[in-house]
């Protein structure tokens, strides 16, 4: 997947979800913010809903790390009930049908991600990502190095 910056807005997201780390879980609406801070905007959370979907779970994208907003599971039938037994398997609580705020994970926490090792599988690539500046938030620019 190598440098989030270059390659298709699919390849933008499966790098980012592929970053949330097991036990934690990120809305559609955070990765459309991080794809923004790092000078990708992609259309926002229905695109990231979109792409997701389009996956169908073929290939080994922890799709089941992003729910919607609130903490809900969106996903209708089946497939909702497939991802709240996933991410109890790896650990996530929930609270009367909602995912407890702990297991949330942040902008900032997912843009700091990306400064740190690579995730298995990259060959040690070194991610380079250019953050926007303007309006980012005072603990991003510290990871931004600004």
């Amino acid at each position: 997947m190598g440098d989030p910056s270059e390659g298709s807005v699919s390849d933008l997201v499966k790098t980012m979800v592929g970053r949330i780390p097991r036990g934690r879980v990120a809305t559609y609406g955070t990765i459309s913010r991080v794809a923004m801070l790092m000078g990708r905007p992609i259309g926002g959370a229905r695109t990231v809903a979109w792409i997701l979907a389009r996956l169908g779970g073929r290939d080994s994208t922890p799709w089941h790390r992003v729910i919607g907003a609130g903490g809900k599971i969106l996903l209708p039938d089946d497939r909702g009930a497939r991802q709240a037994r996933r991410l109890r398997a790896e650990g996530v609580r929930f609270l009367k049908g909602v995912i407890t705020p702990s297991a949330l994970l942040d902008e900032t926490a997912l843009v700091a991600s990306f400064r740190r090792a690579p995730p298995a599988g990259t060959r040690g690539e070194r991610n380079r990502i250019r953050l926007v500046s303007s309006g980012l938030p005072a603990a991003t620019r510290r990871w931004a190095g600004r």
